[in-house]
């Protein structure tokens, strides 16, 4: 579960740790060499995540589980995903049969698993289930599961590099959005703002500030200032993600029907600018343990950054789809019958039923992960209302 635990400290990596991301370090530290000594946080964060075979994404490390990182949702339990198929059925249902599904960052599989065993128990299996997947050691460990939990349903899978042209059907994507690189700004009260760079000082990472290396970063960190300003006490630092913004762009040049449904932590506009988050939103993951230091445990850790849901709806309405819903992670799921499915465990099996509930809580809760946790869709030439979004949808709070 990606939350942050101040009462604990970190561990420190492992020698053989330690010696298999030497690479990888080396690796930011010749482009940062060859960039004047210093990097954008988007690029060092997507070498650190995402280098062939190198990054923590890519390369052979298990980062999911308990013998990884952290643990999402789908790997909590099952009801998650069966949610989502409730969801997934209406689109497919509406669009016909040539409607597809596709899942950007599959995991470990769970959810595709999950999703397709309750599809198939609704009588609504799509055609295909795409699936987008960098990692080849995630695409083996996802292609073990799906063949040992439902091997039926394997030849209904298909990995692909990127999402087809003219696509049709419902795409999926949880906790897609924060890993997606962002840039660090600081905006500071004078109104002379920076980009906030990774440089090397005394053998350590260290943040830079320094001009903007985008106009466009630039002027969306003055339209914060000119927006939230006000309310901040000194110097604010925080993110702006200008890939996730492109990467919306591109998913609604390619969607010719459909819905798209994001699933990720993170707030609105307003929210996300609130003066108590003057350091930002970035949040690291390394042994089940959430901090906020992104400069250490390069490739060992996760690096995400919490998402501005504003800004992303905002891509998504100006690129052409309309934005179907807004609400948060428990309103969305018990739209989509997590009560029902509730209601299937045996009450009677005292410690059956303790285990099957207690995700649960931890998935809906508002201190837990139910109210950070938000879902947001978008769509082309859809009018059903969605099903999620049918309790509590939140439009206005974007």
């Amino acid at each position: 579960m990606r939350m942050k635990n101040p009462q604990l400290t970190l561990q420190t990596p492992r020698d053989e740790e330690l010696i298999r991301v030497e690479p990888l370090l080396d690796l930011i530290e010749t482009e940062m060499a060859n960039s004047g000594g210093r990097l954008s946080f988007e690029r060092f964060m997507e070498i650190a995540l995402y280098a062939d075979a190198l990054g923590y994404y890519t390369g052979k490390n298990v980062i999911f589980g308990e013998q990884g990182d952290f643990i999402t949702a789908p790997e909590m339990t099952p009801l998650f995903s069966r949610c989502i198929a409730r969801q997934v059925q209406q689109v497919l249902v509406a669009l016909g049969a040539e409607a597809d599904v596709l899942e950007f960052g599959a995991g470990a599989g769970r959810m595709v698993t999950d999703i397709l065993l309750e599809l198939e128990n609704l009588g609504a299996l799509p055609r295909t289930y795409y699936i987008v997947e960098i990692s080849p050691t995630l695409q083996q460990r996802q292609r073990a599961h799906i063949a040992t939990n439902a091997p039926h349903l394997l030849k209904r899978v298909q990995w692909v590099k990127m999402m087809p042209d003219e696509f049709v059907g419902i795409v999926l994507g949880n906790e897609i959005l924060d890993a997606i690189p962002s840039h660090r700004v600081r905006i500071n009260p004078d109104g002379e703002h920076q980009e906030l760079f990774v440089t090397v000082k005394d053998n350590r990472f260290a943040w830079l500030a320094a001009a903007f290396s985008d106009p466009a970063l630039e002027n969306l960190s003055q339209n914060i200032f000119e927006k939230y300003g006000d309310s901040f006490a000194g110097s604010y630092d925080t993110e702006v993600n200008l890939q996730s913004l492109k990467w919306i762009e591109e998913l609604a040049a390619k969607l010719k029907q459909g819905v798209i449904l994001l699933i990720d932590y993170g707030y609105s506009d307003q929210e996300f600018y609130r003066p108590e988050r003057h350091e930002g939103t970035l949040m690291c993951h390394y042994k089940h343990l959430a901090h906020g230091d992104a400069l250490i445990h390069v490739g060992l850790q996760d690096i995400t950054s919490h998402v501005n849901f504003t800004h992303v709806a905002e891509a998504a309405f100006a690129s052409g789809i309309d934005v179907l819903g807004f609400t948060s992670q428990m309103y969305f799921l018990i739209a989509c019958g997590l009560e029902g499915l509730l209601a299937e465990i045996d009450i009677t099996d005292a410690v059956l039923f303790i285990n099957e509930t207690r995700p649960v809580k931890q998935l809906i809760l508002p201190d837990e992960m139910g109210e950070l946790f938000k879902v947001v869709a978008f769509g082309r030439e859809f009018d059903p209302p969605l099903l999620g979004f049918s309790m509590n949808n939140q439009m206005e709070r974007l």
